[in-house]
C-alpha cells in the first residue's frame, strides 16, 4: 500500500465553523430577497433541514426554476448573511500548520472558492489546491473535484485521504478510490457517519494531528 502523501479536506463543518440556524436565515433572507417567499419551501429549522440539499445549486435551482435568478445571484446575498460570519474554527491553524509539514493539503468544498479563501486568510498558502463550487461542474458526491486535484498535484488515489462531516465526502472519497475520515463536529449526523463505516472517524479535532 502506498504512503499517504495528500490530505484533501472538505472546507464547512470541518475546518470552518458552520451553524444550521444562520444558514437557515441566511437561506430566507436570499429567498425573499429575490422575490420569492421562504415558507413556501420551510418554516421552521427542523423543515429545513429536511427540505435542504447539500448541492445547493439543486435547491437554487428548485426555488427560482423559470426566473432570471442565478446561482451566483443568489451566492451573493447569501455569502453577506453567512459566511461573513464564519472562521476556521480556533484549532484549525495549529491543524494546518502542523499537517502541511508531512502532506500536502488541498480542499474541495461546495462553497465557492473565494469564500473557502477569504475565510482562510493567510492559511490558504498552506494548501496546493482549492476546489470550489464554481470550479467544477458537478459537486460531491461526484469525484470531479477530486480528480481534479488528483491530477493537478500528480499524486495518485491510494497516497490520498478524503476527510469530510457529510456522506457525501464519503462518497466521493471511496468511489474516487481514496482513503476516507469523517469528523463528528461537522454538520453531518454522527451515527449515520459511523454506519458508513470509512476507515478513520475522527471525534475530536486534536486527532488529526495523529495523522
Amino acid at each position: 500500500m502506498s504512503v499517504r502523501k495528500l490530505i484533501i479536506f472538505d472546507f464547512d463543518g470541518v475546518l470552518r465553523e458552520m451553524s444550521w440556524m444562520r444558514m437557515h436565515d441566511a437561506y430566507r433572507i436570499s429567498i425573499e430577497f429575490h422575490g420569492k417567499k421562504a415558507d413556501d419551501y420551510f418554516t421552521d429549522l427542523v423543515s429545513f433541514k429536511k427540505w435542504y440539499n447539500i448541492d445547493w445549486r439543486k435547491n437554487v435551482g428548485s426555488i427560482f426554476a423559470g426566473t432570471n435568478v442565478t446561482c451566483d445571484q443568489f451566492n451573493e446575498v447569501f455569502d453577506d448573511n453567512y459566511f461573513q460570519y464564519l472562521q476556521v474554527f480556533p484549532w484549525g491553524e495549529e491543524v494546518i500548520l502542523s499537517l502541511s509539514k508531512k502532506y500536502k493539503l488541498a480542499i474541495v468544498s461546495s462553497s465557492y472558492k473565494k469564500a473557502v479563501e477569504e475565510s482562510l486568510g493567510d492559511l490558504k498558502k498552506y494548501f496546493t489546491i482549492i476546489i470550489g463550487a464554481d470550479s467544477v461542474k458537478n459537486l460531491k458526491p461526484d469525484t470531479e473535484g477530486i480528480n481534479i486535484v488528483l491530477k493537478e498535484t500528480k499524486f495518485l488515489a491510494d497516497e490520498a485521504i478524503m476527510i469530510g462531516d457529510m456522506h457525501v465526502d464519503y462518497q466521493a472519497g471511496k468511489d474516487a478510490g481514496l482513503m476516507t475520515g469523517l469528523v463528528k463536529w461537522g454538520m453531518g449526523d454522527w451515527d449515520y457517519l459511523c454506519s458508513l463505516k470509512p476507515d478513520i472517524l475522527f471525534e475530536e479535532p486534536s486527532e488529526l494531528l495523529s495523522l
